[in-house]
């Protein structure tokens, strides 16, 4: 459901807007993302949706080529890591943040975020393990969720997208972020209603921006 939510404390650096923009297109997502980056926002935000079907290919893939007429559609993006599949059932984060004004480096940005990932789902009492090499949570050597993230002017963008209950035959007819391995969904291991799920990391989202 859309809409959106203001967090503020004393202890936040920065206000964070969150919103929940439903099931989008990816192109035309990811422009308003880049505008408002480039708007130097005063304010920190992450996005709460799902996409339509899509292949996206990051900035390291060199094996295969942007074809925007297939089904679904192989789309070019900026973001790190190599090819990935996004659809329905598939719930994607996206983190606007001004990283001058966090409590991290930079640079541990995508950690601080699998980290933050990996603790809701240990407090569900499933056993996940993060890859930093290729970016992601898997359980049972099978992968859950992937990150890939860009910075522009202090500001990340992009995100994490975790596989709640999405097409797995399509997901796996690629590699899923170039490595041999198989995509899972959360449903496969627990059964959880995903508007908890979703609640649940946002939480441990916000404690990204608060001072330690």
């Amino acid at each position: 459901m859309a809409g959106n939510s203001l967090c503020k404390s004393r202890k936040n650096l920065m206000e964070l807007k969150i919103e929940h923009k439903g099931l989008v297109d990816y192109e035309p997502c990811i422009k308003e993302m880049k505008q408002l980056i480039e708007s130097q926002p005063k304010y920190h935000s992450i996005w709460v949706l799902e996409h339509k079907p899509v292949f996206t290919i990051g900035i390291s893939e060199k094996g295969i080529k942007e074809n925007k007429e297939s089904f679904p559609p192989l789309i070019k993006t900026d973001r790190g890591g190599k090819t990935t599949y996004h659809g329905p059932g598939q719930n994607i984060f996206y983190f606007m943040l001004s990283l001058k004004d966090v409590p991290f480096k930079p640079t541990d940005l995508t950690k601080n975020i699998l980290v933050k990932t990996s603790e809701v789902l240990n407090v569900y009492g499933l056993k996940n393990e993060i890859n930093l090499k290729d970016p992601g949570i898997y359980i049972e050597h099978k992968k859950l969720a992937s990150v890939g993230m860009r910075i522009r002017r202090n500001y990340s963008y992009h995100g994490l997208s975790i596989n709640f209950d999405t097409d797995l035959s399509t997901f796996n007819s690629i590699k899923p972020c170039g490595l041999d391995v198989q995509a899972c969904n959360l449903t496969d291991y627990i059964d959880i209603n995903v508007n908890k799920l979703i609640s649940d990391l946002i939480d441990r989202y916000k404690e990204l921006i608060t001072k330690k």
